[in-house]
């Protein structure tokens, strides 16, 4: 490396001075490697001689049962190598591989020779190596069983749904890549690598950790049956829509011309319209039928209610949107002219290229692609200030691998805060920024909100500092309270950025700028600052502006279209929401390569997060099989074309469920063997695959014979014993109680001081020498403001006194709104006015 680049200078690709070595043979490693290839490392992919077991898996591009999209996806911008099978050839082989290697990704059960001290290995598996599940067979439905999403997934009268493809491997692969990333981080200080894990088990729990949370504070879960917050899935003339998080009752009255409403006493409060939400939408669904979803979603949008179509990837690849935006691309590969689909990058690091731009390499191939050298290693910018001081962890908790990286984070509500969250896990100091007037929304509302938000369904006196959903997204934070409109907001900000290495922020495009602290402001100030911003769908194109919440970007990306039960055209959701944890560990993947671009060129940068587009790479097989077949899979609830019987059956008691997947004929065999059944196994009708999947009904009655007369857990565990892949479709109770995930830490007792004392759930990051982890509670608000005000940025005391007499910090939030009004009051005011 000659020297720091200068802002504007192109930048080259940010992890263009790595070698990874993948050995893994499933979606997860090989999803943690095409990261690693998409931001421009030199991975191979190392194969057992008839190929990766991915080249096997649907789906297939049309008529070719060998071209595997799902592989395609996978493995895009990598080279891939055979290794003998006979040892000790393979031995040796292996060795000289990963002789070179930066980062080796590996199943746990592969045995590799010695490495060399500075690699980071990166071993991906679907259970923890120690715990009750240990050797458990798994695939997507039996995590997504495990996780309690599935128990949340779906119509209360009907089974529970798995969802859609294989989203817990994807879970677990960007678990892994922060992980390596982290690691490498760390090694820039130490000289040193580390054993980084990775778990599908623990990664998905990850995704849903109210859960755990919610049971703990009050004994309540969610479910089918159960959901509380104001959502509604609404069929249009020509399509349906999803509207959630409804903030104004009036402004929707208004969006189905239904101000009539606000004449019925029913409605006359905001309690009144949460309790009575059922009817309300039965009326908005009248009125839907007779418009079309552009004309709700425009209206919508314009009102400031978070409305979205339920978008098909047909629909998506041929969006204005998709379309203006390069989301879908077209790979050549120069030997061959070999053309596949390909999607975009995730994240955009300016200046910097997303490399996955080769086709998938075919058994052996090298695709003509310049090595990348690997520039001696830097120490990276110099730290400027010191730690804040604010007191002895409440936890224990050993240093993560981003010790000494400082945080901005103006995140809300789950997204945003779970990427700080997972940086603060690793070791950064996280400061959250609250406006006074406007704190996170997930404190709630500050005179106290649903019951079932807070310890013993109580909000307490101060409701902002007990509400589980701020609670379980904020450890290991510290709270400024700072209103940048005041007098010196803007000033503290601004001081703070030139001491701090990244500021995360999940407005709509543009607010930074508004704001006067986008990133060009900033690296004015610091030109080591990353700025990491997360837009739904990004800062340019037509849905651009578009509000996103976690519901209507899932419909929104493609991903609500791909579920249901396949026998009526009502599209599902997924438990309490998915996108907004898959938005949150991207973000954090985003921030930790946009410091690996840093480490090694002296310079920040700004980096845009869409969470739509990102989110679409977790489908992205299916995307691709749009693109190169020109059709998609329809719904069909359980069902999937590689496994059958594979559907949650009903279990002794109510509402109780075991998800059972047989993938092949050994696993059929077993099934039979533990049904009691030979005549299932003599029964040439089912010996094959293709036969099974043709009887699904038959052989779903005759398991569900089985499985009614048991309870869920002894019917998983004597189905697992047979080597059959099952799990109990777990709630939040046995999700919070969950032996397996007792056994591998990932449940933390903590005591809040205005919460009281609760389990709360962890993270998937696994780091051997760094392991990082939860050490202190969420903060009150504003808990934190003299330890950064002084002890950070050395205001003096009447500097300080002068920031709180103007109101631009408070020590609590400013209560000032009036109340806010049913449809029935707004009415009576305008008539008044």
């Amino acid at each position: 490396m000659s020297g720091p680049l200068r802002r504007d200078t192109p930048r080259p690709a940010a992890l263009g001075h790595l070698r990874v070595a993948d050995l893994s043979s499933g979606v997860a490693g090989q999803y943690c490697g095409k990261l690693l290839a998409g931001y421009g490392a030199e991975v191979t992919l190392v194969e057992p001689g008839g190929g990766t077991p991915t080249r096997r898996m649907p789906p297939f591009a049309a008529d070719d049962d060998t071209g595997s999209l799902l592989f395609r996806h996978l493995n895009q911008g990598k080279a891939s190598v055979m290794l003998p099978g006979e040892e000790p050839a393979r031995i040796e082989r292996l060795r000289a591989l990963v002789a070179g290697a930066d980062v080796v990704i590996r199943d746990a059960a592969t045995v590799l020779p010695a490495l060399d001290p500075r690699v980071v290995e990166c071993v991906v598996s679907d259970f923890p190596e120690n715990g009750p599940y240990a050797g458990w067979g798994a695939d997507e439905m039996v995590h997504q069983a495990l996780s309690g999403y599935m128990n949340a997934t779906g119509r209360s009268d009907r089974e529970p749904l798995y969802g859609v493809g294989r989203r817990a491997y994807y879970a677990c692969g960007t678990t892994a890549f922060v992980s390596v990333l982290s690691a490498l981080h760390e090694r820039r200080g130490s000289g040193r690598g580390q054993r980084t894990r990775a778990s599908v088990f623990e990664s998905m729990a990850a995704m849903g950790q109210n859960f755990v949370t919610q049971h703990s504070y009050n004994g309540t879960t969610e479910s089918r049956a159960r959901y509380t917050g104001l959502l509604a899935t609404l069929r249009c003339a020509d399509g349906h829509i999803v509207m959630f998080a409804i903030r104004d009752p009036a402004a929707v009255c208004r969006l189905f011309d239904a101000e009539y409403l606000a004449d019925d006493p029913r409605f006359d409060r905001p309690g009144s319209f949460i309790r009575d939400w059922d009817e309300l939408v039965k009326v908005f669904q009248g009125r839907a039928l007779r418009m079309t979803t552009e004309e709700v979603v425009t209206r919508a949008q314009e009102l400031r209610i978070s409305c979205e179509r339920v978008w098909t990837p047909e629909e998506l690849v041929a969006s204005e949107q998709w379309r203006g935006r390069g989301v879908v691309r077209a790979l050549r590969s120069g030997p061959t002219g070999r053309v596949e689909a390909a999607l975009g990058p995730l994240f955009r690091v300016s200046g910097s290229p997303y490399l996955a731009d080769t086709p998938s390499p075919g058994l052996g191939e090298i695709p003509e692609r310049v090595a990348h050298s690997v520039p001696a290693a830097t120490g990276g910018p110099a730290r400027r200030g010191g730690p804040c001081e604010v007191g002895a962890p409440s936890t224990k908790g050993g240093p993560g691998p981003l010790a000494g990286i400082r945080v901005i984070d103006m995140t809300t509500a789950w997204a945003g805060p779970m990427a700080t969250r997972s940086l603060a896990w690793l070791g950064a100091e996280v400061i959250k920024i609250e406006p006074p007037r406007r704190p996170d929304g997930w404190r709630g509302f500050l005179t106290g909100g649903p019951p079932h938000h807070y310890p013993d369904l109580d909000p307490g006196e101060k409701p902002y500092n007990r509400n589980l959903l701020f609670n379980t997204q904020g450890h290991d934070k510290l709270s400024l309270s700072l209103d940048l409109k005041r007098p010196g907001g803007l000033d503290v900000l601004r001081r703070l950025a030139a001491v701090s290495d990244i500021l995360v922020a999940n407005f709509t495009p543009g607010v930074l700028d508004r704001l006067g602290i986008g990133y060009e402001r900033l690296a004015a100030i610091n030109d080591q600052i990353i700025v990491v911003e997360m837009p739904a769908f990004g800062s340019t194109g037509p849905m651009s502006t578009h509000q996103g919440m976690g519901k209507t970007m899932e419909a929104a990306c493609g991903m609500a279209a791909l579920i249901g039960y396949g026998d009526d055209a009502e599209p599902v959701l997924t438990g309490p929401a998915i996108l907004d944890p898959i938005g949150g560990l991207n973000a954090a993947a985003a921030a930790v390569t946009a410091l690996e671009l840093r480490s090694h060129h002296g310079v920040g940068c700004h980096v845009e997060v869409p969470q739509t587009e990102a989110a679409a790479h977790w489908i992205g097989e299916f995307v691709l099989e749009q693109v190169e077949s020109g059709r998609s899979p329809a719904p069909d609830g359980n069902h999937v074309p590689d496994a059958a019987p594979h559907q949650a059956f009903p279990a002794a008691g109510e509402d109780e469920w075991v998800a059972v997947a047989v993938r092949g004929d050994a696993e059929w065999q077993a099934l039979c063997r533990v049904l009691g059944r030979p005549d299932l196994a003599a029964d040439e009708r089912f010996a094959t695959l293709a036969g099974r999947l043709a009887h699904q009904g038959e052989l779903e009655e005759a398991v569900a014979a089985w499985t009614r007369t048991r309870g869920k857990r002894d019917a998983a565990h004597a189905l697992q014993a047979a080597g059959v892949p099952a799990a109990p479709v777990n709630d939040g109770t046995e999700v919070a109680a969950d032996p397996g995930l007792r056994a591998c830490g990932f449940l933390a007792t903590m005591t809040h001081p205005e919460a009281g004392t609760h389990v709360y759930p962890g993270l998937a990051f696994r780091l051997d020498r760094t392991p990082g982890g939860m050490r202190r509670p969420a903060p009150v608000f504003g808990q934190h403001n003299d330890a950064v005000l002084t002890g950070l940025l050395g205001l003096t005391a009447e500097e300080v006194a002068g920031l709180r007499a103007s109101g631009t910090v408070t020590d609590e939030p400013v209560i000032d709104d009036p109340p806010r009004r049913g449809p029935r009051q707004v009415r009576r005011d305008a008539a008044r006015r």
